[in-house]
């Protein structure tokens, strides 16, 4: 009865929330959305964060595929992954992501409730995972450089950090602020409303678990880039790291132009996980140089990299000016957020 409730939330209501593309058609005959319908229905949930990339087929097999070897495999590591998933989340201004992780964490068995910040100085393997995920935007900071996490846990606590990084991203493009479609649905009382239903219903969702390796794709040749390399001690977050970097750069190579993509790499190598500046001239200035026609593109994709809360419908409708259908403005916020995390991922 409470997994029939929690897929009429999920399947019917969620998608609610999706904004900027056509809500995704759960009923489709695609074979490689099937598989990852199928999967994701019995070890998790058919939730709009991963839905929501159905346009692109094999970036959405990509990231169901790292969020399921990170993530969700292992039930009983779940807490300490929950606790890292909403730290990222608060570092990226997710608020849909860090009502659902924090609520998430307590259904897990969390001792402490990362809304009141009570994680922050706590000595639990949850607190020092959160603490360590809370600077990953800091490359420099001590416990980035020597985190206190188990050295048999770091594949799948960095894997966790590195998918919420991504997820972060797409989220705050394509979904409302609220995971459920409410009124007023950022008031205080509905927030907190929203979070203890989670809570509720994620008791039973923390719980599942799947066996590791139960790849959906095939990597191609593509061998896992070496700013994954901390994941080689466990081949099944390394392989799903191989696979979604895979889709991820397919996604870009058909949505981009290689002018707008070197803009944004370029761009990213000298990032140290700072904020951007007040306004949108830093973005001005890079993407003037390039060809107008391209200027649309480069905008939401380095947006997407570095300031996914700023993208609105104005950046939106530029982008569709020039190239108006829902898989290619997946593929190019797929592909910005990516990267992002790709250069994330090498200082970790």
């Amino acid at each position: 009865m409470l997994h029939a409730i929690e897929n009429q939330l999920f399947r019917k209501v969620a998608p609610f929330t999706i904004r900027h593309i056509q809500r995704p058609d759960l009923a489709t005959d695609d074979p490689l959305v099937r598989k990852v319908m199928e999967q994701a229905s019995r070890e998790f949930q058919v939730a709009p964060p991963v839905t929501l990339h159905q346009p692109d087929p094999l970036l959405l097999a990509g990231v169901w595929g790292l969020m399921r070897e990170a993530f969700v495999v292992h039930a009983e590591g779940r807490v300490v992954r929950e606790a890292v998933a909403a730290a990222v989340s608060q570092l990226n201004e997710c608020p849909y992501c860090v009502d659902v992780h924090a609520s998430m964490h307590l259904s897990a068995g969390g001792e402490s409730d990362i809304l009141a910040n009570e994680l922050g100085t706590g000595t639990s393997a949850s607190a020092l995972a959160y603490q360590w995920a809370s600077a990953t935007l800091m490359p420099d900071a001590d416990i980035i450089r020597h985190p206190q996490i188990p050295v048999d846990d770091v594949p799948q606590v960095f894997g966790t950090a590195i998918c919420f990084h991504f997820i972060n991203r797409m989220v705050n493009i394509f979904l409302d602020k609220a995971p459920m479609p409410m009124p007023a649905a950022g008031s205080h009382f509905m927030r907190a409303f929203s979070r203890a239903s989670l809570r509720f219903f994620g008791k039973r969702m923390v719980q599942l678990d799947g066996e590791p390796g139960a790849f959906i794709i095939d990597p191609g040749r593509m061998a896992l880039p070496p700013e994954f390399s901390w994941s080689a001690s466990d081949l099944n977050v390394a392989g799903s790291l191989t696979r979604f970097a895979y889709a991820a750069e397919h996604a870009g190579r058909e949505a981009l132009h290689e002018d707008v993509r070197a803009v944004v790499t370029d761009h990213l190598q000298t990032w140290k996980g700072e904020p951007p500046g007040l306004g949108r001239g830093w973005l001005d200035a890079l993407v003037k140089p390039i060809d107008a026609r391209l200027q649309p593109s480069a905008r939401l994709a380095l947006l997407a990299a570095r300031a996914s809360w700023q993208i609105d419908e104005q950046i939106v409708a530029g982008f569709r000016s020039v190239v108006d259908d829902d898989r290619s403005l997946i593929q190019a916020a797929g592909w910005a957020s990516f990267a992002a995390v790709r250069r994330i991922a090498g200082w970790l």
